[in-house]
């Protein structure tokens, strides 16, 4: 039975705090600070012999990028951590430092992610990234990853069956890390606010080249499906607990057992918003665009705050957060300070966010033990299933860790609700949603900085007091540099572009340590273009009005279909890599490349119409004119298909469209509504819900088809009347007398209409509602064509 550590046990000590080395000049390091940094860039030295000098060994390359390439930067870290990088793959028990040994066995227990099987052997120098989401149960053929730098663009996205890699792609992508690397070092020292910059340097440098390559002489080969990032980063993580957890007795001992052994050394906790829905909609009607992404966005910054302030607590690097999107978090901390700590910070981040929001929002921390032997596959996907059903234990006794005493005090407060519309003409944004909203439009970047925790003493807390509470005092930036407030550390961020380290020199404080980094995802917002402002945003009432046809508003909301399925049944030999790894893909998707399409559709277009307020996790939710919703969603849902590499992973989504004065909430919750009626069409869902009708995907792209035939019919130079929707209409919903009505129907406008663009039509048209096998397309899906294509050709 798995141990969870859903208990309070403060008696424990926190076990081998590690001491603070001799100070090298002025830049004093921990132990546990180079223990992480020599996890991190163990393995570097892959990526610098598969672009420098193939045939010597990669921890001499690693080794020689911390003394040659960068020796200055990394000249405080000292001897012992380079010879931890070196001598990763020696016999541990020749070596002296207990750090070398500490990185071996992280090593090892990452490195329980490789799997094989009997394929081809390739050259590691050319063997592309494998997809993982290619390597799911139904899967039909392995796709790969062009060898690139990570950015938002199709082909880094959406992998492909076969890749050419070109020994060149790694000399010139070495080269081009090399000179971001240099950027950011010039004329520094290591210390740990680096830590961040590296990670990040790793993320747009490492992500779509594989870490272990099927070169090997035997039959059975390693399968390339991990990024040399996912390794590097989870190996960091795993050194960081066992840093805080194993004395070097623990360490020698797993070393050479760790594949079997019960020695518990991290806990996985996972963290839960709850709430959002409710939350996210009720917006004021004054303002209600800006008001809307500015609750989306704040609720992700909110979720990131959190798990942060939880890595500050345990005193942990970034590479702990093993994934922070859609609303929830994991996080690998060591397992005594988890276990010790647990029960407090829990109750902690209740009280911030019952002082906060009274009950609206509230995070749902559970948390469960691993084993050194947990590492492997079939161990680790347990684990991670476990943990999210200790959170959905604990959502049942939502706020029982405040205690009674507090909850007796606070719950019978008078209290005025701030998060909803109560439609009182005085009712104001308390938390400057809106100006929140509105600083998106441009923005550029992030400043976030670490500053000590805040309570709300005021009434009238904003959004970004709020995120004070969490230690986090956030400016959203154009170009202005804002000045810290108390701030001992400064994350800067770049917001939807890899491209992170132009421009940092501007970025920089007196008595400020800084960390640069990206942000994924921006939302996409709209340009009004009948104003001498060009950034001037579009609110709803113009979105509305750029609609083909009836000037209504459209909002769209996809999610993919039984995500927990494809990670507990489809992902075989589910190890921490794989499991981030997928969760890591999934998300850049719809962080990353859907706000791209979105943006393209919109420069085609001679009016803006498509606001994306949300991409996350596996969903999104879209505002727009009503027209654009049906194409874009089958864009989405195209790309999706090739980027997951076929049918074995889907996705559905439901469109409602309203009168553009029709209340948000209600609109939105509309087209929650539309998306549950696709998902419950049968066990397989891959459908979608437009004009109140659930369809498959190829059953919508049939009417998607139709609806531009009757769009060409009726519009074009030989015109068809227009009062043929409403005849075929009431024609089929006749269900007694449909038959002949149709046959004498289609008789006459045969008769009357001789164009051989119209004749092919009626042919066509009533060929397929009068044939033996049409009773669908007879029956439901020609009431969708005629409502849709009645309302895309009304002038209001």
């Amino acid at each position: 039975m798995a141990h969870h550590i859903d208990c309070n046990c403060d008696k424990i000590p926190f076990k081998n705090r590690l001491n603070n080395l001799e100070p090298q000049g002025r830049n004093p390091l921990k132990k546990q600070d180079l223990l992480h940094l020599a996890a991190l860039l163990h393995d570097i030295g892959k990526f610098r012999q598969r672009a420098i000098e193939r045939y010597k060994k990669h921890q001499e390359h690693s080794y020689e990028f911390v003394t040659e390439d960068f020796s200055d930067f990394f000249a405080p870290c000292g001897d012992a951590f380079k010879n931890a990088i070196r001598h990763h793959h020696h016999n541990p028990t020749q070596l002296q430092h207990l750090i070398a040994k500490q990185v071996i066995l992280a090593d090892r227990l990452s490195a329980t992610e490789r799997e094989d099987e009997e394929r081809e052997s390739e050259d590691f120098v050319v063997s592309p990234l494998v997809s993982i989401l290619s390597r799911l149960k139904c899967a039909d053929k392995e796709h790969r990853y062009k060898l690139t730098a990570l950015n938002f663009d199709r082909d880094t996205i959406i992998p492909t069956e076969t890749i050419d890699v070109n020994p060149n792609d790694y000399e010139k992508l070495w080269k081009d890390f090399k000179e971001a690397f240099g950027k950011v070092t010039a004329g520094k020292r290591y210390t740990p606010a680096h830590y961040q910059t590296i990670v990040a340097l790793l993320h747009k440098y490492t992500s779509r080249m594989p870490s272990a390559t099927p070169w090997e002489k035997r039959e059975e080969k390693t399968i390339p499906d991990i990024s040399l990032y996912a390794h590097l980063r989870t190996t960091a993580a795993i050194a960081a607990c066992i840093g805080h957890e194993l004395t070097e007795t623990d360490v020698n001992t797993l070393l050479t057992t760790h594949k079997d052994s019960d020695k518990k050394i991290c806990a996985l906790i996972k963290g839960d918003i709850s709430g959002i829905q409710n939350f996210l909609y009720h917006v004021l009607s004054d303002g209600a665009a800006n008001q809307l992404r500015g609750r989306s966005f704040y609720l992700q910054l909110l979720t990131e705050a959190i798990a942060h302030w939880v890595l500050r607590q345990l005193d942990l690097p970034i590479t702990n957060l093993l994934l922070a999107s859609g609303g929830h978090f994991y996080i690998l901390a060591p397992y005594t300070d988890a276990k010790k700590e647990l029960d407090t910070l829990r109750q902690q981040i209740s009280q911030k966010l019952w002082a906060l929001h009274r009950g609206n929002i509230s995070c749902i921390l559970a948390g469960i033990s691993v084993k050194a032997r947990d590492f492997k596959a079939e161990n680790f996907l347990c684990k991670w299933d476990a943990v999210s059903g200790k959170v959905q234990e604990r959502k049942q006794r939502k706020w029982a860790e405040m205690g009674n005493d507090y909850m007796f005090q606070n719950l019978f407060e008078p209290y005025q609700n701030r998060e909803v519309d109560d439609s009182d003409e005085d009712e104001k944004d308390y938390w400057q949603f809106d100006e929140l909203g509105k600083q998106l439009r441009n923005a550029a970047y992030m400043i976030a900085f670490e500053v000590t925790d805040e309570s709300t003493n005021g009434e009238e807390p904003t959004w970004n007091d709020a995120l004070k509470t969490f230690g986090l005092d956030i400016h959203i930036c154009t170009d202005e540099k804002p000045e810290p407030k108390h701030a001992k550390h400064a994350i800067v961020y770049r917001l939807a572009e890899t491209n992170f380290f132009t421009g940092i020199e501007k970025y920089q404080w007196d008595g400020v340590s800084e960390s640069y980094d990206f942000r994924i995802f921006k939302p996409v917002i709209a340009s009004r273009h009948d104003t001498e402002d060009p950034g001037k945003i579009a609110d709803y009432d113009y979105l509305a009005e750029a609609s083909e046809g009836v000037k209504w508003l459209g909002a769209l909301r996809m999610d993919v279909d039984n995500l927990g399925t494809v990670f507990t049944e489809k992902l075989d030999n589910a190890t921490i890599s794989r499991l981030a790894s997928l969760s890591e893909s999934i998300r850049l998707f719809f962080e990353g490349y859907v706000p791209q399409l979105c943006r393209e559709y919109n420069e085609k277009r001679d009016k803006e119409t498509l606001e994306l307020i949300y991409a996350g996790g596996d969903d999104l939710f879209l505002v727009g004119g009503w027209s654009a919703l049906p194409e874009i969603a089958q864009k989405i849902r195209s790309e999706f298909n090739h980027f997951v590499t076929g049918d074995h992973v889907t996705l559905s989504g439901g469109i409602a469209i309203e009168h553009k004065k029709f209340p948000l909430y209600q609109f939105a919750a509309r087209s929650g509504s539309a998306e549950d009626a696709a998902k419950s069409i049968d066990d397989d869902k891959n459908a979608i819900t437009f004009l109140q009708k659930p369809m498959k995907w190829k059953e919508f792209a049939e009417v998607r088809k139709w609806h531009q035939k009757f769009l060409d019919a009726l519009t074009g130079q030989d015109q068809l009347p227009r009062d043929i929707l409403i005849r075929l209409s009431q024609i089929y919903e006749d269900k007694e007398r449909w038959a002949w009505r149709s046959l004498y129907y289609f008789h006459r406008l045969q008769e009357r209409y001789k164009y051989d663009e119209q004749k092919a039509f009626l042919r066509d048209l009533k060929h397929a509602l009068n044939h033996q096998d049409s009773s669908q397309f007879r029956e439901e899906f020609i009431h969708v064509i005629t409502r849709w294509t009645a309302l895309r050709i009304r002038d209001s």
